[in-house]
C-alpha cells in the first residue's frame, strides 16, 4: 500500500470513528429527555409492579433522571411516604452514572465540533469522496455494532448488562436488592426497551449517514457531467 493510500485509509477510519461516537453518544443522550422516562415507566406498567401510584412513579423516576442528566436537581429522598426510598449506596451509584453521562455529553459535543470542521473543510476543498468514505464506513460500523449488541442481548441480556456496567462502575457499586426502590422504578424491562430504542436510533443515524454519503457521490457525478456538457 502506498503512503497516499495509507493516509486515506487512516483518515477514513478516524472520521468514521468520530461519526460513530457522535451517533452513539447522541442516541444515548436522546434517552435522557424527561418525556422518555415518564412515558416508558407508565407504558411498562411500573406503577403497578412497584406498588406505587402513577403520580409517585413519574415523580420519583423523574427525580432520578434529573440527578443523572440535568444541570439542576433536587436531592433524592431517603424515605417516601414512610417507606425507605434512596439510600446512600443508590445515590452514590447515580452520581457515578451522572459522571458517565456528563462525559458522554462532553465527548459528543467535542466530536460534533470536530466533524463540523472536517465537513466544512471537505466542502471547501471539493473533497466529497473523502466525506462520503467516512460516512459510509461509519454507517456500516454502526450496523455491525447494533447487530453484535443484539446477538449478545438475545443470548444473555443479564450478562451483557453486567459487562456494560463493569466497564464504567466499580464492582459492587451498582447492584441492589430486588425490592429496592431504584430497581422497582427501573426494572429489567425498562433497560431492555431502552436498549431497543437506542439500537433503533443508531440504525436511523446509520441510514442517514448512508443516504447523505451516497447523495454526495451523486452530486459530484452530476456536477462533473454538467461541466462536461458545458465544454462540448
Amino acid at each position: 500500500m502506498s503512503r497516499g493510500a495509507a493516509v486515506r485509509v487512516g483518515e477514513t477510519a478516524l472520521v468514521a470513528l468520530l461519526w460513530v461516537v457522535l451517533c452513539v453518544g447522541s442516541s444515548v443522550l436522546a434517552l435522557t429527555v424527561p418525556v422518555y422516562t415518564s412515558a416508558l415507566v407508565q407504558a411498562l406498567g411500573v406503577p403497578a409492579s412497584a406498588g406505587l401510584s402513577v403520580a409517585d412513579t413519574v415523580h420519583l423516576s423523574g427525580a432520578v433522571r434529573e440527578l443523572v442528566a440535568d444541570t439542576e436537581y433536587d436531592p433524592l429522598p431517603s424515605t417516601w411516604k414512610g417507606r425507605p426510598a434512596f439510600d446512600a449506596a443508590a445515590v452514590s451509584h447515580l452520581r457515578d452514572v451522572r459522571t458517565v453521562i456528563s462525559g458522554a455529553r462532553l465527548a459528543t459535543g467535542v466530536t460534533a465540533l470536530l466533524l463540523a470542521a472536517y465537513v466544512s473543510a471537505c466542502l471547501a476543498w471539493h473533497r466529497p469522496e473523502r466525506l462520503r468514505a467516512g460516512m459510509l464506513a461509519a454507517a456500516w460500523g454502526l450496523v455491525l455494532a447494533v447487530a453484535l449488541a443484539a446477538v449478545a442481548a438475545f443470548a444473555n441480556f443479564e450478562a451483557l448488562f453486567s459487562y456494560f456496567h463493569s466497564l464504567f462502575f466499580a464492582s459492587g457499586t451498582w447492584t441492589f436488592p430486588a425490592d429496592s426502590l431504584l430497581i422497582r422504578l427501573f426494572p429489567e424491562p425498562f433497560w431492555i426497551t431502552s436498549g431497543a430504542c437506542w439500537a433503533a436510533l443508531v440504525l436511523v443515524a446509520a441510514a442517514l449517514l448512508s443516504i447523505v454519503g451516497r447523495r454526495l457521490l451523486q452530486g459530484r457525478d452530476g456536477m462533473g457531467a454538467s461541466r462536461t456538457a458545458a465544454n462540448v
